[in-house]
C-alpha cells in the first residue's frame, strides 16, 4: 500500500501542532541558557565574559583560539530584551516540528547545527574582508533558523498556513516573506546589530544541503535544467501562433 506523503499540521495560529522532541530539547537548551546570561549579566564584568567566550568574533576564533564559538555563539541571545530569542524560538517551533516530523530527529538536529555552523563561517569569512568587524560579536540561532526556514520552503511548498490565524499563505510564500522581512530588518539597522552574514550564510547553507547542490554533480544538473529552462522560454517567444488553411501561404508555413 503506497504511503501518503507527509503533511505537517498548524493550528490557527501558523505554530506545529506537534511539539517534536529535539524540536523541546533546543527550545529548552536556549531558555536555559537565556537565564544563564539574565544572571551571569547582573554580575560585573559577567556580560562581557560571555560574550568574549561564548558569541563568536574572528578576534575570538583566530585571534584567542576560541574554537567552539561556532557552535557556542547560536544557543546565545540578546539579555537586554526578550524579543530576539521569542522570535527566534517560534520561528523554531513553526518551522522545526515538521521538518524533523519530515526527517527524523537525528537528521534535523544534524542540519540545523550543520547550517548554524556554516553561517558562522560566513560571518567569518566576511569579517576576513572587512577587518572593522572582527572585533563585534555575533549571537542567535538566526543563521540555523534561516536554514530551516528554505528547507521548509522547498519540502512543503504548498501547504497552507494561516498567518496570525486570519491570513491563508502557501508554504512558500511565507518563507519569502520571512526572509524579506529579515534581510529588510538586516538593512534597515545596520550590520551592527543584525548579522546580514548570518542570515544570508544560513540561507545559502540550507539551500545547498536539502537540494543536494553542494554535490559538483548534483549542481551540474540544476545548472543544466536551469538552462534549459532559459532556453525554453527564448524559443517559445519566438513560435507564433497562426491558424491552418487548406493550402500553405506562399512562404510556407510558420511554426
Amino acid at each position: 500500500m503506497p504511503q501518503t506523503p507527509y503533511q505537517p499540521a498548524f493550528n490557527r495560529f501558523g505554530l506545529s501542532l506537534r511539539l517534536t522532541r529535539a524540536v523541546k530539547w533546543l527550545l529548552l537548551a536556549n531558555a536555559v541558557v537565556f537565564l544563564v546570561e539574565l544572571v551571569v549579566g547582573r554580575i560585573e564584568g559577567g556580560l562581557g565574559l560571555i560574550l568574549d567566550e561564548l558569541a563568536i568574533s574572528y578576534d575570538g576564533v583566530f585571534g584567542r583560539a576560541r574554537l567552539w564559538q561556532p557552535l557556542s555563539y547560536m544557543f546565545l541571545h540578546d539579555p537586554m530584551g526578550i524579543s530576539h530569542i521569542l522570535w527566534n524560538m517560534l520561528m523554531l517551533w513553526m518551522f522545526g516540528s515538521p521538518l524533523e516530523g519530515f526527517w527524523g530527529a537525528r537528521r534535523f538536529v544534524r542540519f540545523y547545527l550543520l547550517t548554524g555552523v556554516l553561517a558562522a563561517v560566513a560571518i567569518l569569512l566576511v569579517a576576513a574582508v572587512f577587518p572593522s568587524q572582527r572585533e563585534a560579536p555575533t549571537l542567535g540561532a538566526s543563521g540555523a533558523l534561516y536554514a530551516l526556514l528554505v528547507a521548509f520552503g522547498v519540502n512543503f511548498p504548498d501547504v497552507v498556513i494561516y498567518l496570525f490565524g486570519l491570513f491563508p499563505i502557501k508554504g512558500k510564500h511565507l518563507v519569502l516573506l520571512f526572509i524579506g522581512l529579515g534581510l529588510l530588518q538586516a538593512l534597515t539597522l545596520g550590520e551592527s546589530r543584525v548579522s546580514l552574514a548570518a542570515h544570508a550564510g544560513g540561507m545559502l547553507a540550507g539551500l545547498l544541503l536539502v537540494t543536494g547542490a553542494w554535490r559538483p554533480s548534483r549542481l551540474g544538473g540544476y545548472l543544466r535544467l536551469a538552462w534549459m529552462k532559459v532556453r525554453y522560454r527564448r524559443l517559445k517567444r519566438r513560435l507564433r501562433v497562426v491558424e491552418r488553411d487548406d493550402e500553405p501561404p506562399a512562404g510556407g508555413w510558420r511554426h
